[in-house]
């Protein structure tokens, strides 16, 4: 039912213990259950009197946990019938690596105990229990079990050499014919069980072992809905990180093997697995990392892989139980840590991450800390925090370029990105590369002060001459600057109506000029002939910036703070002798202008379809064209 390929459900620790906290807090004896209602909150007198009285009524945390199983998928269900699964969207490829690998963390470090045979290992949960974990590790690490040691060394030994000598050695599989895939771990199981059986590792070594399985299903019992309200809140934040946690793993491995994956359909068919599971007994599920790792590495490339391992269980429970009691659960852990190798080595992604981008670095770094230090739960909740914190982040301060036009082209790119560049003499174009709204519209307003040397009390600043931009020229005659002569205060571009000028080809698609038309000659009405803005000096154009004018492509939104800084630049504009323009604004800019009302410095008659259209009548207006 599900669209991921590869993802196996099962418990997940995160999960069984938040299912946990809430038996515990609502499971009483005598098989009765407390509802909360406005007017009775009250559970039991002490949380010592509650602990020992759940443990003594096993029945009553059965009737909780089956309710908390079905709430869960009746949850999921929901979300995913309403669409809910868009929420995916916040859940970045570095976000879910770094959580990935931070849970690839957790369960390997879960494995220690059964690796080095650590009886005396004190389990813990919640934050920071990681460092815990580890820091009982090495406290007990004198207390290893050797002979169990022996046997995860083997376990370990056999497991690395099929995986890394012979399935993914490219040497070894180019002596045959085709691709063959050894099942290390199903060796490793089937080895595991004979060594324990004939040598009586259990009894004669004191090796852990799996143990009793008990045969057959559980009852199917109807879950008594009458308690469900009483702790339907509390089972929505499960039904939550159950999503995340199988939302994760399947986008992972969709983009790992290339396929598409449907988060609502995810949610839906993780929510009908948990609404049948709470007839039998069962905990909430979600992805179970050390299956969902196994299954990929022994080659598993379709659902039909979990159906086989669905039915081969069922068998397990239902016949043979018994044969695998004698396996050590060191083999076990071996299999899952030398599964995880494959996520753990995402540690290093970081790196590469560092090269390309800080922000998507610190998405993964942050995301993986905190879900190694914070545990999962609250781990997930930092990572997408702060994921969403970097967007805003990056609207805050986006990237305000000053705009110039290639030259022989209706095309205006960034200045300082392309050498055939020039600005427009009397007009200073400025690009906004984000949404405009009330987080940025202060930084919008200081930027375009700062490149047009306007203040806020509406009078213009004394220009500074910037130093001119070397335009490229390709064997052109040009006219040589004399030490009297001024620093061009900005590139100017031949385009005035009074010359006369070859056609210009509107709409084209280069961005760079032809070699073969790299400069044009303009002649002035008085017959003098000048070059190209690439020769230009300051004797032929020192006009003062006449018009702004604002390129609203990149702008996909803006909102009331928006629309008012809009409106006060163009007030400030006008104060300054200066006009304001938009140009190539979307529909929803302009809706919103229209919305929200034009001013008298700034009407619909300062809105252009393109930068171009904005500066042929900026230079009409500076010439005194009509």
């Amino acid at each position: 039912m599900a669209s991921s390929k590869h993802v196996s459900i099962g418990v997940f620790a995160i999960v069984s213990i938040m299912t946990g906290k809430v038996v515990q807090q609502y499971a009483l004896p005598n098989h009765a259950v407390s509802v909360l209602t406005a007017a009775n909150i009250s559970i039991a007198s002490s949380t010592k009197d509650v602990e020992s009285d759940v443990t003594s009524h096993l029945e009553s945390r059965i009737e909780v946990m089956i309710c908390v199983t079905l709430a869960v998928g009746i949850w999921q269900v929901l979300m995913g019938t309403f669409g809910l699964g868009y929420m995916s969207v916040y859940l970045s490829d570095q976000l879910v690596t770094g959580f990935t690998t931070g849970t690839a963390v957790h369960v390997f470090t879960s494995q220690l105990k059964s690796i080095f045979g650590l009886r005396r290992m004190r389990d813990f949960n919640g934050p920071l229990k990681i460092i815990y974990t580890w820091v009982e590790f090495f406290s007990a690490i004198r207390y290893t079990h050797f002979p169990t040691l022996i046997i995860s060394a083997v376990c370990l030994n056999f497991l690395l050499l099929i995986k890394y000598g012979f399935n993914e050695n490219k040497w070894t599989q180019s002596h045959f014919p085709c691709h063959i895939h050894l099942p290390g771990e199903l060796l490793t199981v089937i080895f595991g069980i004979l060594a324990s059986y004939y040598l009586d590792l259990g009894h004669s070594y004191g090796v852990d072992i799996v143990g009793f399985i008990p045969l057959g299903l559980p009852e199917p019992r109807v879950p008594d809905l009458s308690i469900l309200p009483a702790f339907a809140m509390d089972t929505f934040a499960i039904a939550i990180v159950s999503f995340a946690i199988q939302l994760s793993f399947a986008k992972m491995y969709s983009m790992k093997h290339k396929y598409q994956m449907d988060p609502n359909q995810e949610l839906r068919a993780l929510g009908c697995s948990n609404i049948f599971g709470g007839f039998f007994q069962c905990l909430p599920s979600s992805a179970f990392l050390g299956r969902v790792a196994a299954q990929s590495s022994v080659g598993g490339e379709s659902q039909v892989v979990s159906i086989f391992a669905a039915g081969l269980m069922l068998i397990v429970l239902l016949f043979l139980g018994n044969l695998l009691e004698a396996l050590p659960k060191a083999c076990l852990g071996c299999i899952i840590a030398v599964a995880l190798i494959g996520m753990l080595k995402d540690i290093w992604l970081v790196r590469k991450l560092g090269k390309i981008s800080a922000i998507d670095a610190s998405v993964f770094l942050i995301s993986l800390l905190a879900v190694v230090i914070l545990d999962v739960d609250i781990g997930l909740a930092v990572a997408v925090g702060w994921s969403l914190l970097t967007v805003v982040l990056r609207t805050q301060r986006p990237d305000v370029p000053i705009l110039g036009r290639a030259l022989h082209t209706d095309i205006y790119r960034r200045v300082n990105d392309y050498k055939s560049v020039a600005e427009v003499d009397g007009c200073k174009i400025i690009g906004f590369n984000a949404p405009l709204y009330f987080a940025n519209a202060d930084y919008f307003l200081r930027k375009v002060r700062a490149i047009t040397h306007l203040n806020q009390y509406h009078f213009p600043d004394e220009q500074q001459n910037p130093t001119p931009k070397q335009v490229k020229d390709h064997d052109s005659p040009t006219i040589p600057f004399t030490d009297n002569q001024p620093p061009v205060p900005h590139h100017s571009i031949l385009a005035l109506p009074k010359f006369h000028l070859p056609h210009l080809h509107h709409h084209t698609t280069s961005q760079e000029p032809s070699i073969e038309n790299e400069f044009v000659t303009a002649v002035k009405p008085d017959g003098t002939t000048i070059t190209d803005a690439a020769t230009w000096t300051a004797g032929y154009f020192d006009q003062p910036i006449k018009h702004i004018i604002l390129d609203c492509s990149s702008i996909s939104f803006i909102d009331i703070n928006g629309v008012q800084a809009v409106k006060d630049l163009a007030g400030q504009c006008a104060a300054a002798n200066m006009t304001f323009f938009l140009a190539s604004c979307k529909p929803e800019v302009i809706d919103m202008l229209m919305l929200c009302g034009y001013s008298k410095d700034l009407t619909a008659n300062h809105i252009f379809m393109h930068v171009h259209d904005a500066v042929i009548q900026a230079l009409r207006d500076n010439e005194g064209v009509s």
